[in-house]
Formats: C-alpha cells, structure tokens, sequence
C-alpha cells in the first residue's frame, strides 16, 4: 500500500512540475563568417522570467567547448537572444549550443560553418 501511495505522489509531482517547467523550444542559430558573430534565439516561455529562465548555455566550437554562459534571467517573458564572436570559426566547423532550463530540461542545436 504504501509503494501505490509513494507512487501515486510522485506520478502527480512530476506531472505538475512538467506544467510549469519545460525545456527550451525549437533553438533558432545562425552564424556570419564576415563579423564571425554567431546569433541565437532560444525560446522559452515564461510568466516570470527572473525566476523560470534559460540559466546556461554551452557553445562547442569542433566539439570543444567554447563559451559558457549562465544566466540569472532572461531576456524577457518569451525568448533568451544571444550574440557571440567566435574568432576562430571557419568554413566546415561545426558549432554545436546546448541550452538549460533552470527548472527542467535542455535542447541541443548544430549547424555547419559555410
């Protein structure tokens, strides 16, 4: 009995907590090989962005990693914009960024330097 109980409980907690808390959405990433910016959008909707938000982002440069960043909010209630120089990128490296909810989950988006 007490196992149903236990997992009755934890079924509902996490149900709830997927409500409120999820992973980024479909990350949208871009790089300019004349400034070597790469540009990010990550969406991520949220009623209060200083307290359910993007939190850390990875950049891999040829899977080694490049830039860390964590964040104490984001940038406004439905999206984290990002901008980064990556000086030594160059035509057939791959850019991989790996993007962290602060309550649940991550998404992972590649792309090939042109």
């Amino acid at each position: 009995m007490k196992r149903v109980l236990f997992f009755t409980i934890a079924l509902v907690l996490s149900l709830t907590l997927s409500v409120y808390a999820h992973p980024p959405g479909d990350i949208e990433m871009s790089f300019n090989t004349e400034n070597k910016m790469l540009e990010v959008t990550i969406p991520h909707n949220s009623n209060d962005n200083s307290d359910h938000f993007i939190n850390n982002v990875k950049v891999y440069l040829n899977d080694s990693l490049h830039i860390e960043q964590n964040f104490i909010m984001q940038t406004d209630n439905e999206v984290q914009y990002l901008h980064y120089m990556i000086p030594g990128a160059k035509a057939g490296d791959t850019i991989r960024l790996n993007a962290e909810c602060n309550k649940f989950g991550s998404r992972e988006i590649e792309l090939t330097v042109e």
